[in-house]
C-alpha cells in the first residue's frame, strides 16, 4: 500500500496553531513593527511546533526585499583571484553579512556582455544593495545605479567624488599612506628615490604619488616615476627599465607589495642588496610582504575592516539611511627592507 506523501507544514497551519489570521502570522514571522512582541512570540512558537520553514521567495515578496547584496567586480576575473586586495574586501563583507539574513553574491562585470547582464539585474531589482569593490572601472554601471536609486557603497574613492551624497564611500587614505612611506624612506637617509606605481589613471595611484611628493617634493621628479601594473612581474620589468636607464637611486617606493616583490627580485639579480644598497617600501601589507626576503616594510591598508564597514553601511542604506563617506587610516609596518 502506497504511503501518503507528507506535505510541508503551511503558513495556514502556523496561523491556526497560534490562533491568529494568516496575514498576522506572516507579518509576525517577518518581524513587522505592526505586530506586538507577545503575538510574535506566540507565532514563532507555533511555527516551531509544526516544523514550519519559511519560503525564501515568499518572505522576499512579503517584505519587499531579496535579501541579496551584490558585490560588483568590474576588474577581470583573473585580477579578482590574483590580487589579495579583493580577497580581503570579500572576507570583510562576508564576515559582516554572516550575522544577518543577507547573502552576498559576486556580480562580475568586466566585459561588455557582463556589464549588460549586470544592468538587467539592476533594472529588475535582483539585489537590495550593491557594494562596488572596483569603482574606478565600469563607470557606466554607476550611472545606472544612480538613475535607479539602488543603495550603493563604493570601496575606494573616485577623483573629485562625483557621487558624493548619492552613494556611500569607504576608503583608506592613500595620500596619508604615501606620506608614511616617503617619510620612512627619508628617515632612513635615502636621497635618490624612484617610485614604481600601478596604472597612471587609478585614483589610488594618483593619491599615493601625491602623498610621496608632499614629503619629497622635487626630489621625486617625473623621470623617477614608473607606471605599470600591480603584479610582481610588472615590478620586475619596471626595475629592469630603471636599471637600463641608469637612473641613480638608493630607494624604491612601490605601489603594491606585489610590485615590491618583483622589484626586490630584479635588484638581487643585478647584484644590489636590500636594504644595504637600496631600501624598498611596499603598499598594502598583504601576506606576500612577510614572505619577501628581506621581509617588506610596507603601508598597511585596513582592507578587511573596509569590507566590514561597507557591508554595515549597505545594510543601513537598505533601511533608508543617507549616504556617508568613511575614511580609514593607514599604518606603516616596519620590517627589514628599509
Amino acid at each position: 500500500m502506497t504511503q501518503p506523501v507528507r506535505t510541508a507544514p503551511t503558513l495556514a497551519e502556523v496561523a491556526a496553531a497560534a490562533g491568529v489570521s494568516r496575514s498576522t502570522a506572516s507579518r509576525a514571522l517577518n518581524d513587522s513593527p505592526r505586530i506586538s512582541e507577545e503575538t510574535k512570540k506566540r507565532v514563532r512558537a507555533a511555527a516551531k511546533e509544526v516544523n514550519f520553514v519559511p519560503n525564501a521567495r515568499g518572505r522576499a515578496l512579503a517584505v519587499g526585499r531579496t535579501e541579496i547584496i551584490a558585490v560588483l567586480v568590474t576588474e577581470p576575473l583573473s585580477e579578482l583571484f590574483s590580487d589579495p586586495t579583493y580577497s580581503e574586501f570579500l572576507s570583510g563583507i562576508t564576515e559582516e553579512l554572516s550575522e544577518s539574513s543577507y547573502l552576498p553574491v559576486i556580480l562580475q562585470a568586466s566585459s561588455t556582455h557582463e556589464r549588460n547582464r549586470a544592468r538587467e539585474h539592476f533594472e529588475r531589482r535582483s539585489f537590495d544593495a550593491v557594494i562596488d569593490v572596483s569603482p574606478c572601472k565600469g563607470s557606466e554601471l554607476l550611472e545606472v545605479l544612480r538613475e535607479l536609486g539602488v543603495p550603493t557603497v563604493l570601496c575606494g574613492q573616485l577623483e573629485g567624488h562625483p557621487y558624493r551624497d548619492v552613494f556611500s564611500t569607504v576608503y583608506s587614505d592613500d595620500e596619508e599612506g604615501g606620506r608614511f612611506a616617503a617619510l620612512a624612506m627619508k628617515g632612513r637617509g635615502r636621497k635618490d628615490i624612484v617610485a614604481v606605481l600601478g596604472p597612471q589613471d587609478n585614483p589610488a595611484v594618483v593619491d599615493r604619488l601625491r602623498g610621496y611628493r608632499a614629503v619629497l617634493g622635487e626630489d621625486l621628479p617625473d623621470a623617477n616615476v614608473i607606471y605599470t601594473g600591480w603584479n610582481s612581474g610588472d615590478g620586475y620589468q619596471a626595475m629592469h627599465l630603471i636599471l637600463a636607464r641608469k637612473i641613480a637611486f638608493d630607494g624604491v617606493l612601490c605601489g603594491s607589495d606585489r610590485i615590491a616583490a618583483g622589484v626586490i627580485t630584479a635588484l638581487n639579480e643585478a647584484g644590489l642588496s636590500v636594504p644595504a644598497d637600496v631600501s624598498v617600501v611596499g603598499f598594502d601589507d598583504h601576506e606576500i610582504a612577510t614572505r619577501c626576503v628581506p621581509a617588506l616594510t610596507t603601508v598597511r591598508q585596513p582592507l578587511r575592516e573596509e569590507g566590514h564597514m561597507a557591508a554595515n553601511i549597505a545594510l543601513d542604506m537598505i533601511k533608508g539611511a543617507e549616504p556617508t563617506t568613511s575614511v580609514m587610516h593607514m599604518q606603516l609596518i616596519q620590517r627589514d627592507s628599509l
